[in-house]
């Protein structure tokens, strides 16, 4: 069995006691740690930095999304909490992400571009007003990413082949890791295994992780990949 293959846990949680305890009974079998906005909007810096304890580079799902000056400060306010990578928006722009990755160098920060939502499909995006098909405009938010510099990009596992073809030096955290045939709200998954066959270089795993028995879950997750 492959232990620590890329795969961060989503933990996406309220209490200080629920994820101190999670990690305490997985720490061993992830590469690292995401926190997103549920856990973010209730707990302190504090609280934050004690996650710290496990050893593992903390993931800041914040999502950043606004205008050039406040996206910036917000990059730049992550320094005290020591925080390894964090999200914005592509829908940012170029400029504003520009600027938002050399905030992000400076504390040696590595910024993620998010493009379209796992949840999303083509008639989502048209509701929205977007014309362009969803792999269309994923294409498009994938090289503005690579124009701003970004280190990386989270997307679909369906995205990954596209996106490694398109560019090549950006790394793909793959959320919408799906095992058997569960549904939820994720629309474009893929299991484990085939995501890292497409060429993903880290997983985000949260419910199949969380949900149950996380130890047993996470076993046998590591032994479904080849």
């Amino acid at each position: 069995m492959m232990r620590n293959k890329n795969i961060f846990v989503a933990c996406d949680v309220s209490s200080q006691k629920e994820i101190l305890d999670l990690l305490e009974l997985i720490h061993e079998d992830i590469s690292g740690i995401k926190i997103g906005l549920q856990y973010i909007t209730q707990r302190s810096p504090e609280e934050i930095r004690e996650l710290l304890k496990f050893k593992k580079p903390i993931f800041y799902d914040g999502k950043f999304f606004d205008i050039k000056n406040t996206l910036v400060e917000s990059v730049r306010s992550l320094k005290s909490l020591k925080v390894e990578y964090a999200t914005v928006h592509l829908l940012n722009g170029l400029d504003a992400l520009k600027a938002a990755n050399r905030a992000a160098q400076e504390i040696s920060l590595k910024l993620l571009g998010v493009s379209v939502l796992t949840s999303f499909t083509d008639e989502d995006l048209k509701s929205l007003g977007f014309h362009n098909k969803l792999e269309d405009q994923v294409k498009k938010l994938i090289k503005i990413a690579m124009e701003a510099g970004l280190y990386g990009i989270i997307c679909s596992p369906l995205e990954i082949k596209m996106i490694k073809t398109i560019a090549p030096s950006l790394k793909c955290f793959t959320p919408g890791i799906r095992m058997g045939n569960v549904k939820d709200d994720q629309k474009r998954t893929m299991n484990a295994n085939e995501a890292i066959k497409e060429g993903s270089d880290c997983l985000i795993i949260g419910r199949p992780i969380t949900k149950g028995d996380p130890k047993e879950n996470i076993k046998n997750i590591l032994s479904s990949i080849d």
